[in-house]
């Protein structure tokens, strides 16, 4: 179906979608990302993490899938990044909305803004800083690059959407504000756009109105739709699964279970005139515990199991390869950066002292890892950050 621009507005379903954006907008800047966290939230979450029979039960039966969707800018950065999650079993979706200036450690990359993530990285590199961050299992990815995400609007008839301010691209009034349809690429214009002044806030409560635009929007072929996109669009999890994913949305939508919300971040002086945020732990824990919390993956609320990884045998994304093994094996990811030198030809997993219980932990690491119980030594220069440090050596072998 082709964009119409004279196609007019479909009266009680437009009513009612409206109605539905301007609730879902308020509870959208309600959870805003510098908002505090309730102290009795606090408390909660306080005790939910000192239980974690009832997280590893529901990761056991785990039926909510979670995949990030990205719309990938000509720079191959990601202009907006969404974590997208539903669950049949109980008919429950979920878009948490994540800002590109939130600061993460990409596997194999180190430290840097998560928008920039997919073009230093990969869509892995993306999704798994994004896991690590926020302590839950995302599944995969689906990225779009500007062209793809504007015929996925078109190939809708255009979407409903309320604007809130007048968008522009440089002098010229691409949008007024008030309710309309829109085409595929003033939806991306829309999603992405933050008037000068404005809070990174704003520019969510956008991209919001533009995914809820499209999940309401979809066809009862899904699969059609996605395979109809071309080679910009690309997703990890195929195109079977990513169409049950979106068609479940529609049906959380219709039956008004589909919550938004931002993740929680705190704004951080970067000392330079870039926007940078760090992630709120109380307030994403919340958000998680509310909406993720089967996908929490085993060892993820545990003590004592951060695991630190230093490349020393210089292997570009061999923190990644590293990063499979620990997390399947209830581990904690904390980040990866270069050794001191990359003449390691052993790999060293550094435990902080002598103890049984240091001993044991240094062991569950070697044996991830696949190297020999040998590797565990005792460092007193592993500092706060983990509990762990691994030094890769040229002993490594990645599956």
């Amino acid at each position: 179906m082709t964009f119409d621009p004279l196609r007019p507005a479909v009266g009680r379903r437009t009513a009612r979608l409206a109605e539905q954006r301007r609730r879902r907008r308020r509870t959208t800047r309600i959870v805003a990302a510098v908002v505090g966290v309730v102290v009795l939230a606090v408390a909660v979450v306080v005790v939910l993490g000192h239980t974690g029979g009832d997280k590893k039960k529901g990761a056991a039966a785990r039926t909510q899938r979670t995949v990030l969707l990205q719309v990938k800018g000509t720079d191959g950065t990601a202009v907006a990044s969404a974590l997208l999650a539903h669950d049949p079993a109980v008919t429950e979706g979920s878009v948490v909305l994540v800002p590109p200036q939130v600061i993460v450690s990409v596997p194999g990359a180190g430290s840097q803004a998560f928008g920039r993530a997919l073009a230093t990285s990969s869509a892995r590199g993306s999704r798994d800083a994004l896991s690590d961050l926020m302590g839950v299992t995302v599944d995969g990815s689906w990225v779009l690059d500007t062209a793809a995400f504007s015929r996925l609007v078109d190939t809708l008839g255009g979407i409903e959407v309320d604007v809130d301010v007048p968008v522009l691209s440089g002098r010229t009034v691409l949008l007024q504000p008030g309710q309309q349809r829109v085409n595929g690429a003033r939806a991306l214009a829309l999603g992405t756009y933050l008037a000068p002044g404005e809070q990174e806030q704003s520019r969510l409560a956008r991209l919001q109105a533009v995914i809820d635009g499209i999940v309401g929007a979809l066809p009862t072929d899904v699969r059609a739709l996605i395979g109809s996109l071309g080679k910009g669009s690309a997703s990890s999890v195929g195109v079977p699964v990513l169409a049950d994913l979106l068609a479940g949305l529609k049906k959380d939508d219709g039956k008004e279970q589909l919550q938004y919300r931002s993740l929680p971040v705190i704004k951080v002086d970067a000392g330079t005139d870039e926007t940078r945020f760090r992630v709120d732990a109380d307030g994403t824990r919340s958000l998680v515990d509310e909406l993720l919390a089967a996908s929490v993956p085993a060892g993820v609320r545990s003590v004592g199991n951060r695991v630190l990884v230093l490349n020393g045998v210089g292997t570009p994304g061999l923190g990644e390869k590293v990063r499979a093994r620990l997390v399947p094996a209830g581990f904690v990811f904390v980040g990866s950066r270069n050794a001191n030198a990359f003449t390691y030809q052993q790999t060293q997993v550094l435990v902080k002292d002598a103890t049984t219980q240091g001993a044991a932990l240094g062991a569950r690491v070697a044996r991830a890892l696949g190297v020999p119980a040998s590797s565990v030594k005792v460092s007193d220069q592993i500092g706060t950050i983990a509990d762990v440090v691994v030094i890769v050596g040229r002993d490594f072998k990645a599956r």
